[in-house]
């Protein structure tokens, strides 16, 4: 009997209260890290790999989306959904540029950032699916 990894998310927010808040109502789902700024992420990252990040643009030592476009040019593959207190047009715009997911506004929906998470995760296992299938129709063509 194969039993099923839990997926997992890494939150990333300076504030004490969103971290715990997001932690307690995640952990029922996802195996949750935590990190209060880009060094304690980037830690995190490499400690567990994350399938998830939620990622705050206001960090103390250096600015999320800097984060995020760091993140993405060593996985691309990660999922980053911003989180943060103001979004402009012009930074959510920056945000999906460099590769995030998606954004959400703060005070957030627990219901909307569910969603996200799990339409993020199925997106990602979709093309992980569709891209080993077509690897494998690849290889079974150059075999022949």
């Amino acid at each position: 009997m194969m039993v099923e990894k839990m997926r997992n998310v890494l939150i990333v927010d300076d504030e004490t209260g969103v971290r715990e808040s997001l932690r307690l109502l995640l952990k029922n789902d996802y195996e949750v890290f935590l990190a209060k700024n880009a060094e304690e992420a980037f830690s995190q990252i490499k400690e567990h790999s994350p399938e998830v990040i939620l990622l705050d643009v206001t960090l103390p030592d250096l600015d999320g989306l800097k984060v995020l476009e760091r993140i993405k040019q060593n996985d691309p593959n990660i999922i980053v959904i911003v989180i943060t207190g103001s979004m402009t047009v012009k930074t959510a715009l920056e945000a999906k540029e460099l590769g995030a997911y998606g954004y959400v506004i703060k005070p957030f929906d627990i219901d909307e950032l569910r969603l996200i998470i799990t339409r993020s995760l199925s997106a990602r296992t979709l093309f992980t699916l569709t891209v080993n299938h077509q690897l494998r129709d690849h290889l079974a063509v150059d075999d022949k």
